[in-house]
């Protein structure tokens, strides 16, 4: 592209805001890792020790990503580092990376790149589009381990200069490890959609990302001036005097805007016919509590439990759940507390449970189901928030609904629980809608649950059948589809009286909040830095 002339690109937007910067275009380094090297039958058994220490290396370092992440932006994102341990760990792996070795007489970089990339196509080449997705996987812990192999302790993400705007193929889950250490303006991807894995983290920690733009790693040079626009999906290169100037005039409106909301966020918010809208905060860390509170949450919608369960090598007792439970919310006031219980499935494995081997965990057992095939594992946690209830209020959320027969005997089990402990004020016990199946089955589920939270991200997934981590049906990817938007409306009208939330992505959507508020949703359940923004813009709709 020619760097004497205003070029606008549309893609995707991915994560909302502006930004300007300098390019930095990430390349792979790995590329020379690979090269073939012939070895003697005599080296074998060291190039083999050599797959061996990098194995080790990439398991410890795994564990210290998923930590990071967990810190910066919760469980969900940092799940996958959990994954990855898993496949490192396949037995099959070392054998075949052996047998590369000694049949080849190649060295340990070019027979494990030859396996990972074996296995990467036929991941790409499955039918069933769970695995597919897990190619990015692949690819991903192959350049870990060819970087533990050669020393090389850094990407070449890690080497970008400040204040620059990344410019990817893609983003592996190890690269977005580095992303909350970086001063990174904003972010420009061919590759991605809004539900991606880059595309979460980026919206958490508010960089503007624009995906889906061909030929941008070959397109784009490096210090090539450009803006990134996350609001409308659109890139403009070498921008002209006018179009900086159109830049400046509204990043400085949108500075206004979020200065007065901020100043506004702890003011209940409400449309402007008075009718009140909750907004409560989805968190997962200590470090979210505390955002949640500065911001003016209303309360907290969803506690995910996972990433405590997911960093133990033992299922925790009640009173060590109990004792989480108290360290984490010890400064948010008396503001009610919604505790969703351990959503877990292989996808999210752990290591001290049994999970049985599905082929599409996403369609398995999981959520609820789970938990309803290990008792020990639900009666502890009802245990714990039994008694975290006692001295303030918690509701309990139970996850990935799908049949009211499930909401009924998780209730039979927390009456049970109660009898047995002498307690009887009792939590508030709801259901999260995530499928098509639980939207259309509300009249029955509402009769053992006192409140519903619609879970968007999922429900867009099994409603459009597109995959969040699938490049191929992005364009399925529609959290405000009309199909959607019809399930929450049948869901709020058949709940009746019982309070119904929406705590998915698309809650935290400007735009989509009026459709919301207008369908008869009354709470919102955001990640906190979103709240002021949110709260302000339910100030704004004429009426509900």
């Amino acid at each position: 592209m020619s760097e004497d002339e205003d070029i606008k690109i549309p893609g995707r937007a991915t994560s909302p805001g502006l930004a300007r910067g300098k390019a930095f275009v990430h390349r792979n380094i790995l590329d020379a890792l690979s090269e073939p090297r012939a070895i003697a039958t005599h080296q074998i058994e060291r190039e083999f020790d050599s797959v061996d220490h990098a194995l080790v290396s990439v398991l410890e370092d795994l564990k210290l990503s998923a930590l990071r992440i967990e810190q910066h932006s919760g469980p969900k994102l940092a799940a996958i580092f959990g994954a990855h341990e898993a496949m490192l760990q396949d037995a099959s792996l070392r054998s075949e990376i052996r047998s590369q070795i000694e049949d080849k007489l190649v060295g340990a970089a070019q027979a494990l790149a030859h396996v990972f990339q074996r296995w990467e196509q036929k991941f790409r080449a499955h039918p069933k589009q769970l695995v597919q997705e897990r190619a990015d996987d692949i690819a991903d812990l192959e350049g870990r381990l060819l970087r533990a192999i050669a020393g090389v302790k850094t990407t070449a993400l890690e080497m970008m200069p400040k204040g620059r705007v990344l410019v990817a193929h893609r983003l592996l889950p190890s690269e977005t490890v580095a992303l909350p250490d970086l001063d990174v303006a904003g972010i420009v991807l061919e590759f991605g959609g809004p539900g991606s894995h880059a595309a979460l983290l980026a919206r958490a920690l508010g960089i503007p990302t624009v995906a889906q733009i061909a030929g941008a790693t070959t397109n784009i040079s490096d210090e090539q001036e450009l803006i990134v626009d996350g609001d409308s999906g659109q890139i403009v290169l070498n921008p002209s005097v006018e179009a900086l100037k159109s830049f400046e005039e509204r990043r400085s409106h949108i500075h206004t805007l979020r200065k007065s909301a901020r100043q506004s966020a702890r003011v209940v918010a409400a449309t402007m016919n008075g009718q009140r809208v909750e907004v409560l905060a989805n968190v997962s860390t200590r470090r979210d509590v505390a955002v949640a509170e500065e911001t003016g949450a209303d309360g907290i919608g969803l506690y995910r439990l996972e990433q405590y369960y997911l960093s133990r090598n033992t299922p925790p007792s009640t009173a060590e759940l109990l004792s989480e439970l108290n360290a984490m919310f010890s400064g948010f006031g008396s503001k009610p507390l919604t505790v969703r219980l351990l959503d877990l499935g292989a996808d999210k494995p752990v290591s001290y449970l049994n999970f049985p081997v599905e082929d599409d965990p996403f369609l398995g057992c999981r959520g609820v189901r789970l938990l309803l095939r290990f008792p020990e594992l639900l009666d502890a946690q009802l245990k714990a928030l039994l008694q975290f209830g006692l001295s303030r209020e918690v509701h309990v959320l139970v996850p990935m609904v799908t049949l009211a027969s499930e909401m009924e005997e998780i209730r039979k089990k927390m009456c049970s629980i109660a009898e047995q402990e002498g307690i009887r004020r009792l939590p508030k016990l709801g259901a999260m809608i995530e499928t098509p199946a639980a939207a259309l089955g509300v009249e029955e589920i509402i009769k053992h649950a006192d409140f519903l939270s619609i879970g968007t991200n999922d429900l867009t997934q099994y409603t459009m059948a597109a995959g969040r981590e699938n490049p191929l049906v992005n364009d399925y990817f529609i959290e405000d589809h009309p199909a959607v938007l019809r399930l929450i409306r049948m869901v709020v009208a058949e709940a009746g009286d019982t309070p119904v939330s929406i705590c998915g992505e698309l809650a935290g959507h400007l735009n989509a909040i009026p459709t919301l508020v207008h369908l008869g949703v009354r709470t919102l359940s955001v990640a906190p830095p979103l709240i002021p923004d949110v709260k302000q813009a339910i100030r704004t709709i004429s009426s509900a």
